[in-house]
């Protein structure tokens, strides 16, 4: 029996799902998503990782090069990029995204990198006793993916309210901090707040572009590549021309 059909077997019993599953990785991909990973055999995970190291694998693997001041922008998979560390966009509960095959950045972090992510940060917030403040960050292996960590952050719902961009901004000052904190090298962020949780792009990606310009400038000691990663070619235009505006 291949890896992947033993993992969906064993994922289909740990789910209590009876029906029939073709052995593809979609189907894999949804059950992921789906589990609660409270004493998963080693052996799953040996086998988990088996999959997903084949899948990146046969990937594109990416390692960016151009930076000016140290920054970048890139657009593309930011599950390929590698780097000391990735921004994961979250909400409170910290445990990824549990809606099976969702095309949102937490989904595909926690899909590619395996469910040692969600168990990991099952027991941060267990340990903590509370769903997790805007603003703030929480740090896991990265595993399966190209990145050494994976940074998780949860970002503002917008309101239009001057707390969203106070949050917002929290949320990069926390992450290069920390980053600085455990002198890595790179750090890749994705466009925090700017999906589901619909904070608009032009306002959002001036807040990114400011709060890491400045940490470089004035408090960093050890950073050396701060990337944004974005999805859209409008995204990409709209970090572009903020960039030149800021001076980069």
């Amino acid at each position: 029996m291949s890896d992947i059909k033993w993992c969906i077997e064993y994922l289909k019993k740990i789910n209590d799902i009876k029906d029939d599953l073709d052995d593809s990785f979609t189907t894999f991909r949804a059950l992921l998503n789906i589990t609660m990973p409270t004493n998963l055999s080693d052996e799953f995970y040996i086998k988990q990782d088996n999959v997903l190291k084949e899948i990146i694998s046969n990937k594109q693997i990416v390692d960016v090069v151009s930076f000016k001041n140290g920054i970048t922008i890139y657009k593309g998979d930011i599950t390929l990029i590698k780097a000391d560390a990735i921004v994961n966009a979250c909400n409170s509960q910290m445990l990824g995204c549990f809606v099976p095959y969702h095309h949102c950045i937490d989904n595909a972090i926690h899909s590619f990198a395996g469910l040692q992510v969600r168990r990991d940060m099952l027991e941060i917030m267990n340990k903590q006793g509370h769903e997790e403040p805007n603003g703030q960050v929480k740090v896991s292996s990265g595993y399966n993916l190209p990145a050494k960590y994976i940074f998780h952050t949860v970002g503002p719902i917008y309101s239009g309210m001057h707390r969203d961009e106070t949050d917002l901004a929290s949320c990069y000052y926390s992450c290069l901090r920390k980053a600085d904190e455990m002198k890595l090298d790179s750090i890749v962020f994705c466009s925090l707040s700017t999906g589901v949780f619909g904070f608009p792009i032009e306002k959002a990606s001036r807040i990114a572009i400011k709060c890491v310009n400045s940490y470089l400038k004035e408090e960093n000691k050890n950073i050396k590549k701060v990337i944004f990663d974005v999805f859209s070619d409008s995204d990409f235009e709209t970090y572009k021309k903020n960039m030149k505006e800021a001076g980069l």
